[in-house]
């Protein structure tokens, strides 16, 4: 009985134990599934919080493009954008998020956005703000935030923003191109609103828009400026070409500067369309201008004049001197060693200094001692006067006997009773007593009374006398120092006014009116603000020629294949280049530049290959910008292009032309700014 009590008692414990392992078994598979489930609800709520952020990104890049389209560059720091560098920073809160946008100030601006979002589980991020002063609210994220970036570059904008751009490809096979830039709006670069080569910059930037190796040949021309190529792109440059900043182009220096090549040219092209359906057409009139001649006269001064005028000569000469000049003039320092005698000895000698010594011999002992041995000399002088004070050994008196006569006129028969009253020989010039004699024979010149007395002829002593070498001269090496300073100015001055007026007349006058042409030829005066359709083609050629005057603008659209300009050219009077704009269509293929003098306008033709051709041996100047299918140069060309024209040309609207998405740290104002604060990952 006992032992089938103890089997039971067995199966029970068995079964139980069985029943409890199950139990745990499901337990631990449910508490797994459930683990698993809520990790994928917590993954897809994440995901969907992720992709939350996107339509706030999309926001803040639409409010900037539309910010930038608005205001463009100028007026960038407004509507509550604020500046931080170079950079216009809004933030924008909504009530799923918040934003925080930049616009990088460029020709081709950057934008970066910043999006933050509620996130489902807690981040261990620090709570981090940035000065209230900066006013953009806590830009790093809080605790429980998503977060996301984006870079967005842009094209358009200014439609002149670079000096030179081209869609493919860019030749310089002239001689002796170059490319520089200036402002007409800022005097510091132009003079009278013109191009000053000695006020240029290197603005001169030349692109093409194609990553095709080999497009962009530069040759052998001195680009002050950068160069671009699409991505992937490359420059061929000769072995005498230059691209770089003023001081690597003026310096001989060759090549590309490092930093001044870019392969991230990303540009749209958009088209040009009819600009108007109706218009007038031009007809001839007579132009009378008054023309100013002046006479001059070269004035030469030695100060510079204030206001300096124009044309000014600097005439330099040749300055020695002792002392090295500071800052170093014009043309260097020439170093001179010359070797000098002089009587006080030198502070800033070159090299040894040579004493040269003389030897004195004096009665008197020198005071100050000099340095050296002193020679003292016993000698016998004899001198017909004592020195004072006498000399100390014995004195030796010299005398010679002496007679003075006394004559009588007439002579008396015997001698008188006693000798005539004399005056005796000064005292000390004789010795011993005067005796007296009477003489009446012989000549009468010895007849007469005599005084007789020894009168002194010198002394005979033994004296000192000192000799003592002293220096009296040193020799040695000076430097001066030889350069050229101006020493003069020299400049025309105005001494006589000649007015003439001249009447020309003119195949087509345009007034500030819309014009249409089918073909252009001729020449063409711009009076006031004109616009101009060509719908076939543009042929100037020997006198052919259009003048915009002092008051003038021309927007000239061409709508056929083929335009040249030739002969006279454009002579634009107002000297600005976005007076004169050319547009090229579609269907505009080519333009043809060549002739004498100055181009000064823009030209934007998008599908037009642009040929610049110098005239001979002269140098031709391109003064604005220009946008083309292709760039090739013969001849001699000078491009400069007016930095002006980026705030004051004419406008397309800024396109999104690439979108990244990056770190959020990456972002250039976290650049800047996240050295000051703690950021934990």
């Amino acid at each position: 009985m006992r032992l089938q009590q103890s089997s039971r008692i067995k199966e029970r414990g068995s079964f139980l134990a069985i029943t409890m392992l199950t139990i745990g078994l499901l337990g631990f598979i449910l508490a797994g599934y459930l683990t698993l489930s809520s990790a994928q609800n917590r993954s897809i709520e994440r995901s969907q919080a992720w992709n939350a952020v996107m339509p706030l990104i999309e926001a803040g890049v639409e409010e900037a493009l539309a910010h930038l389209n608005q205001n463009g560059l100028t007026n960038i720091f407004s509507d509550g954008w604020e500046q931080f560098l170079d950079m216009a920073v809004m933030e924008r809160k909504t009530g799923s998020g918040r934003y925080v946008v930049t616009i990088t100030v460029s020709s081709r601006p950057v934008i970066e956005c910043t999006a933050y979002i509620k996130a489902p589980a807690v981040l261990s991020y620090a709570n981090l703000s940035f000065p209230a002063s900066l006013g953009w609210g806590q830009l790093m994220r809080k605790s429980g935030e998503l977060y996301r970036s984006v870079r967005v570059t842009t094209g358009g904008g200014a439609l002149f923003a670079m000096g030179m751009v081209s869609k493919g490809s860019i030749d310089f096979n002239g001689n002796n191109v170059s490319s520089d830039s200036f402002d007409s709006a800022d005097p510091n670069f132009n003079t009278n609103g013109r191009y000053d080569p000695a006020k240029r910059k290197a603005g001169g930037d030349v692109a093409t828009n194609s990553g095709e190796p080999g497009l962009f040949n530069a040759g052998n021309a001195n680009i002050m400026g950068k160069v671009f190529t699409g991505p992937g792109g490359s420059v061929i440059i000769g072995a005498n070409g230059t691209v770089g900043d003023l001081a690597w182009v003026t310096g001989g220096n060759k090549g590309i500067q490092p930093g001044w090549f870019a392969d991230d040219m990303n540009m749209s092209f958009p088209s040009i369309k009819v600009p108007f359906t109706g218009g007038y057409t031009p007809g001839p009139g007579a132009i009378s201008e008054t023309n100013f001649t002046y006479g001059t006269s070269m004035v030469t001064v030695t100060e510079l004049p204030m206001p300096l005028p124009p044309n000014v000569q600097t005439n330099y000469g040749t300055i020695t001197s002792t002392t090295y000049p500071d800052p170093v003039p014009y043309g260097g320092v020439i170093t001179n060693y010359v070797r000098v005698t002089s009587t006080e000895y030198p502070t800033n000698a070159f090299g040894p200094v040579t004493t040269n010594s003389m030897t004195v011999t004096t009665n008197v002992l020198p005071n100050p001692l000099p340095p050296g041995p002193i020679i003292t000399n016993t000698v016998v002088v004899t001198n017909v006067t004592l020195p004072n004070p006498p000399p100390s050994g014995t004195i030796v008196t010299n005398v010679v006997a002496a007679s003075v006569r006394y004559p009588y006129s007439p002579m008396p028969p015997g001698p008188p009773s006693e000798p005539p009253t004399w005056t005796p020989p000064e005292p000390g010039t004789y010795v011993g007593p005067v005796t007296n004699r009477y003489q009446s024979t012989g000549a009468n010149a010895n007849r007469g009374w005599w005084h007789n007395y020894a009168a002194i002829a010198s002394y005979r002593y033994t004296d000192k006398t000192y000799t003592y070498t002293i220096p009296v001269s040193y020799t040695y090496t000076n430097i001066t120092y030889t350069y050229y300073v101006p020493q003069s100015y020299t400049f025309p001055t105005r001494t006589s006014t000649n007015i003439t007026v001249t009447t020309v007349n003119y195949d087509y006058v345009l007034d500030s009116y819309n014009y249409v042409l089918e073909t252009l030829s001729g020449t063409v005066y711009v009076r006031g603000d004109a616009t101009l359709y060509v719908r076939t083609g543009i042929q100037l050629t020997g006198q052919g020629c259009i003048v915009i005057g002092p008051k003038g603008s021309l927007r000239l659209y061409m709508g056929g294949a083929e335009a040249k300009i030739a002969g006279r050219g454009a002579i634009n009077k107002t000297g600005l280049a976005y007076k004169f704009i050319y547009y090229g269509l579609d269907s505009n293929t080519s333009l043809d530049i060549s002739g004498n003098g100055e181009f000064v306008g823009c030209i934007y033709a998008p599908n037009a290959d642009l040929f610049l051709r110098g005239g001979g041996n002269n140098t031709e100047d391109f003064i604005g910008a220009s946008v083309t299918r292709s760039v090739k140069m013969y001849g001699h060309f000078n491009f400069h292009y007016d930095e002006d024209l980026s705030r004051r040309g004419p406008r397309s609207r800024y396109t999104v032309t690439s979108w990244n998405e990056i770190g959020p740290d990456e972002t250039r104002l976290l650049t800047f700014l996240k050295p000051f604060y703690n950021w934990f990952n």
